[in-house]
């Protein structure tokens, strides 16, 4: 690594005791959890955002710009050091895991350079070394922190993250702490009151999804409210000539079946560059320009470091899009989701900018998972309440229901991804063509994601090191077995022979994409039967004994028993991801050890159980209607 950092190094050597305007102030304005469709530029004449509108008439606005995650500590650990969290391990949301020791934090090398680096203040970044990397990487980070404590003449690198459209605000806090949150800080005049709100196609419109969706629009309207006093701020003090400023959200929509989702309204965000005068020179665009070029969250900080003359690592992978030199534009941009909180998840996306083709490898799972964090919303209540009542219609109700394998949208003529394309004559060679960008993808950034998450959390190892082991790790046998998965009755006779396969990985995925399978395999339970008694990798055996339990219920009770006894919290959690997918009356079969084991864990205050207790609360939710309210844990 030393000869990545020779150039940073001489040229902070340079500019330790002089700084001068030749290189651009930068500003990040980012929010959260909010899709370009809910932003005034972007089309929504009922939103309140006339301080992002002006950034975009006077500068750059994106069309095409995705976050490489649907949820915020994956997203952040990619802005933070540009490598998307599919390539680290780090996918899974909220996690600890290792990275290798060469990949820093990017303001860490501004730093280096003479730059005053400012963080208000969010960080978020989902590595195990995070504190670290934080104190590295700024000058100062707090919900005080800004470009005011520099030197005199000290170009600066300043964030300000409005949590003001957070899912907290939108959807997951009581409406009392919303008003409290979001109303109380408003005008009469900045309140969005309009009782006809747009509302996603996958919504039922009703008087109670219209009164969730105001707080959608209010809590935008304030983050536009907090954007407009640092702009103002920043034109006071003499900066704003001098500053370039990004303006972007951290992915997709903080609602149903949005945010923690592969789908457009999961990953697509809305992104606005302006530019001022002193530094045109380093836009390729003009002003007031609609560009439909892709960009990724990967891009961010090369672009950052090459902007102010700052020699970018070699790790970093992403295209430089603005500056003295350019990269050639990209072909595909890819995103991935993985656990979210408590739920388990694996699905991979590729956009060429106007298509979006994603592969679900759980496809069991439904858009709408059970997750306590969006379980104890209004939104979501009121989404599974109208499914329970018959009152949605066929799209509506897919989001509630197991999932496809694979889906395209079409982001042109179906801003909502509601309409699938996967099985359209006419897109055959678009979906072969993104289909297979998709895989070598995964292929040749070895995505560690497709060993578990039971490995991360078993092995001292960082992810991406465990991956880089093509003996343990043969990417291309296991994904051979993942792929399978969805496919129907007609491999299932190569699943079962994937069983027998000799790396637990690739087993693995031969008993996820049989506990996919949606026909009978009653046929083939003994023998299914035999293989799970000889099982050694646990999370194969998991699955595997969900799986016999699903289609014979009566005869593996005992066995589904044990799932639930499970004192490792990760098995344990794998078990209720998937028992919780299961019809009522299985679960109900169930219930009393569920209760029993939720009692165990709060009377002997088990460490590590609270995603696993978190589940058996919704497993009694579901079942036995049991209150569930809002946490600010979260």
């Amino acid at each position: 690594m030393k000869k990545i950092y020779t150039n940073v190094l001489s040229l902070c050597a340079v500019t330790s005791s002089l700084y001068g305007q030749d290189r651009p102030n930068i500003l990040w304005l980012t929010y959260e959890d909010t899709s370009p469709e809910f932003i005034g530029c972007y089309g929504n004449k009922q939103a309140k955002t006339p301080n992002i509108d002006k950034l975009a008439t006077e500068g750059v606005r994106f069309n095409a710009a995705y976050s490489t995650g649907a949820v915020s500590s994956p997203s952040r650990f990619c802005l933070i050091t540009g490598v998307p969290a599919n390539d680290m391990g780090t996918g899974n949301h909220r996690s600890s895991y290792k990275i290798p020791e060469e990949v820093k934090a990017f303001p860490y090398y501004l730093r280096q350079a003479g730059y005053y680096t400012t963080n208000n203040s969010k960080t978020d970044y989902n590595m195990d070394n995070a504190k670290e990397i934080t104190r590295e990487a700024w000058s100062e980070s707090s919900n005080k922190a800004g470009w005011w404590n520099r030197e005199p003449g000290q170009p600066f690198f300043a964030v300000y993250n409005s949590s003001a459209s957070h899912q907290s605000r939108t959807m997951t806090n009581s409406w009392e702490k919303y008003e409290q949150q979001v109303l109380s800080f408003l005008t009469e005049e900045e309140k969005v009151k309009d009782p006809h709100l747009e509302i996603p196609a996958f919504f039922r419109n009703s008087p109670e999804m219209q009164k969730h969706m105001s707080r959608v629009y209010n809590s935008i309207a304030l983050m536009d409210k907090e954007f407009g006093a640092w702009l103002n701020r920043l034109e006071k003090e003499g900066l704003k000539d001098s500053t370039i400023i990004f303006c972007f959200s951290d992915h997709g929509e903080g609602i149903t079946r949005s945010k923690g989702s592969a789908t457009t309204t999961g990953y697509q965000v809305p992104f606005i560059i302006w530019i001022p005068v002193m530094y045109k020179h380093l836009s390729p665009w003009g002003d007031g320009i609609i560009t439909h070029e892709l960009v990724s969250f990967e891009d961010l900080a090369p672009t950052i470091l090459n902007l102010t003359g700052v020699d970018i690592p070699a790790y970093m992978k992403g295209r430089v899009f603005m500056g003295e030199k350019i990269a050639p534009e990209k072909k595909y941009v890819f995103s991935g989701v993985d656990r979210t909180d408590e739920s388990s998840e694996l699905s991979r996306t590729v956009t060429d900018g106007r298509y979006q083709y994603t592969r679900v490898f759980m496809p069991f799972q439904p858009f709408v998972r059970w997750n306590m964090y969006y379980d104890v919303s209004g939104m979501q209540q009121t989404v599974r309440d109208d499914y329970k009542k018959g009152l949605l219609n066929e799209v509506q109700c897919s989001i509630m229901e197991p999932r496809e394998a694979e889906y395209l949208y079409d982001t042109y003529t179906d801003k909502w991804g509601v309409k699938n394309l996967i099985d359209d004559p006419a897109m055959q060679d678009k979906i072969e063509e993104l289909r297979n960008a998709l895989i070598k993808n995964i292929i040749d950034t070895r995505d560690p994601h497709f060993m578990t998450e039971y490995v991360f959390k078993t092995e001292d190892h960082a992810p991406a090191v465990l991956a880089a082991d093509t003996q343990e790790y043969p990417i291309k046998e296991i994904l051979k077995a993942a792929i399978l998965t969805g496919k129907g009755e007609e491999v299932v006779s190569h699943q079962i022979q994937y069983l027998r396969h000799t790396n637990p990985y690739v087993r693995y995925w031969a008993a996820i994409g049989l506990f996919s399978q949606r026909g009978s395999l009653k046929r083939q339970l003994k023998e299914l039967e035999g293989i799970t008694r000889k099982e050694a990798f646990p999370p194969t055996r998991i699955v595997l004994t969900a799986l016999l339990f699903k289609h014979e219920s009566r005869k593996y009770i005992n066995d589904a028993k044990k799932l639930i006894g499970e004192d490792d919290p990760e098995q344990l959690r794998m078990a209720l991801n998937l028992l919780i997918t299961l019809d009522n009356h299985q679960q109900q079969i169930l219930l009393e050890d569920i209760k029993s084991k939720l009692e165990y864990n709060k009377d002997n205050n088990k460490k590590g159980m609270f995603a696993c207790n978190e589940y058996m609360r919704l497993f009694l939710h579901n079942l036995e209607g049991l209150t569930i309210s809002g946490d600010d844990s979260f």
